[in-house]
């Protein structure tokens, strides 16, 4: 039987949608409720004046935002932390469905299949605040061959292909799998898609990468000394048919640690925040109280004079139209 976990979720919902949704249904007996509850879960786009109501609350986030413990009594992200008991790292792409079909690497293709397929696809979505490491890597190596951009960034096919995205990259030898950002620990789901699409990734992001994924399965520009160099090996992987299949049979995860084990993660650290008698760990005393109050004090009131100054705004100028009309329709 399964432990009733009963959770507050603050605004906007979208980023802990997977985490809601998918993966603590399966462990929990899960309710949403605004009156009586377990924990309070947010997030990075969750406002600070959320945050001051009672209860135990755990900040998730998928994106490389390192939280805030000034705020949340736990966090789920992708920085290594070293925390106690008040963090758990958890990548974004473990909560992806594509992610479990990969851990069984059951993929359909013979061999003389992989090698007959397309060169290179790209597909991303977007590109705000975004490294231009992707778009020069892109151009160098279409310099060698077309890379198939289908998303809405450097798209070259007249059409988007993410509503299948999955299929669509299965088609090609090659996949560019870039982050938008190289941060410690921040890999999300576009080198697991590319693995689990059995086409063999080009990395750019995590420099730890390593600890989640067999380094020998993947390309990763950054193990080498520019961008030239990376798209020469790319284009020898290309023409020895041995050398690409070769890396491409490697077993896809680090040996050592990895996330296979990522409900039994999940699962424990909920269970021990749920079993103790008092699981807060934010300081109602001392200068992070103090701290903490004037923060959300500071954005209740910024959101009270907006919410004003719109109003006077939209009065003054309703005002205008008015006088605008008469003058219009004088007679």
């Amino acid at each position: 039987m399964k432990r009733k976990l009963v959770i507050k979720a603050l605004p906007p919902y979208d980023e802990v949608h997977g985490l809601l949704n998918s993966v603590l249904p399966e462990l929990f007996d899960v309710e949403i409720s605004d009156r009586r509850y377990d924990l309070v879960i947010g997030s990075t786009k969750t406002p600070i004046e959320y945050l001051n109501c009672e209860g135990i609350k755990l900040f998730y986030t998928g994106e490389n935002i390192v939280p805030d413990f000034n705020f949340y009594d736990y966090a789920i992200g992708f920085d290594y932390i070293d925390f106690g008991d008040r963090y758990l790292r958890l990548p974004l792409y473990c909560l992806y469905p594509e992610f479990d079909g990969l851990m069984n690497q059951l993929f359909k293709l013979s061999d003389k299949e992989r090698l007959n397929r397309k060169f290179c696809s790209m597909v991303v979505s977007n590109n705000h605040y975004a490294s231009s490491i992707r778009k020069e890597f892109f151009e160098e190596l279409s310099k060698y061959k077309i890379v198939d951009s289908a998303g809405k960034y450097l798209n070259n096919m007249g059409g988007d292909y993410l509503k299948d995205k999955q299929a669509f990259i299965s088609q090609y030898k090659f996949n560019i799998a870039f982050e938008n950002s190289s941060v410690l620990g921040y890999t999300t789901e576009k080198l697991m898609h590319a693995m689990a699409a059995d086409t063999l990734p080009i990395y750019w992001g995590n420099p730890l990468v390593g600890r989640d994924f067999n380094p020998k399965s993947f390309v990763n520009l950054l193990d080498f000394k520019s961008v030239k160099e990376c798209v020469d090996y790319i284009v020898y992987l290309d023409q020895n048919d041995k050398e690409y299949l070769e890396v491409l049979h490697e077993d896809k995860f680090n040996p050592e640690d990895n996330y296979k084990d990522y409900k039994e993660r999940i699962k424990s650290f909920f269970e021990h925040i749920l079993s103790q008698e008092d699981a807060s760990r934010l300081s109602p005393y001392g200068r992070q109280a103090i701290y903490r109050k004037e923060q959300i004090d500071k954005a209740i009131y910024y959101n009270k004079f907006h919410t004003f100054g719109s109003m006077f705004f939209l009065k003054r100028c309703n005002a205008l139209k008015s006088m605008v009309y008469k003058w219009l329709h004088r007679s």
